[in-house]
């Protein structure tokens, strides 16, 4: 019932257009990691629960690992030829305008992806969504907010998972 009333809610909602990452000139590459069906990387600049419903500000990158990332960092002149990313990880940004998204009340906060955020265990939307008015979060923090990486899951317009990223 709640993700169809949300579901209802997109029809309302008006996506919205607004850095971190590489500002330089982006050629086409595939991510590295593990995608599913609907999956997306970025960044979450913001997030509002004024409203029937709450919405964040999502950034979409692209997060490439291994060779992906040595060949996108080179093409983009992040580095020069032969020195090797770091961490073995790139994120390529050159478009920062986001678009806005409705987050389902029942949507899955995990940590796949960052077993030092809250130990790898799930996590709740509120909180979650409480984390973007604080700043200056660490991975002691059970949420970090606008200071981590996540990858969305998006069905029909609405934000049904959300997985924090872990960088070193």
């Amino acid at each position: 019932m709640a993700r169809l009333a949300l579901f209802a809610c997109v029809s309302l909602v008006v996506v919205g257009c607004g850095g971190y990452g590489d500002d330089s000139p982006a050629a086409s590459a595939t991510t590295t990691q593990k995608q599913a069906a609907g999956e997306q990387f970025g960044y979450i600049r913001s997030v509002s629960t004024a409203g029937p419903a709450a919405t964040l500000a999502f950034d979409e990158a692209e997060f490439l690992t291994g060779d992906e990332a040595q060949r996108a960092a080179v093409e983009d002149g992040a580095l020069p030829p032969g020195e090797p990313v770091s961490n073995d990880y790139y994120i390529r940004n050159p478009d920062k305008s986001t678009r806005t998204l409705l987050v389902a009340t029942d949507a899955g906060i995990t940590a796949r992806r960052c077993p030092l955020c809250r130990n790898g265990q799930p996590g709740n939307v509120e909180d979650f969504l409480g984390s973007f008015m604080r700043k200056g979060q660490t991975y002691a923090d059970p949420y970090r907010g606008a200071e981590s990486l996540y990858w969305l899951t998006i069905e029909d317009g609405v934000v049904v998972a959300i997985d924090e990223q872990y960088v070193p």
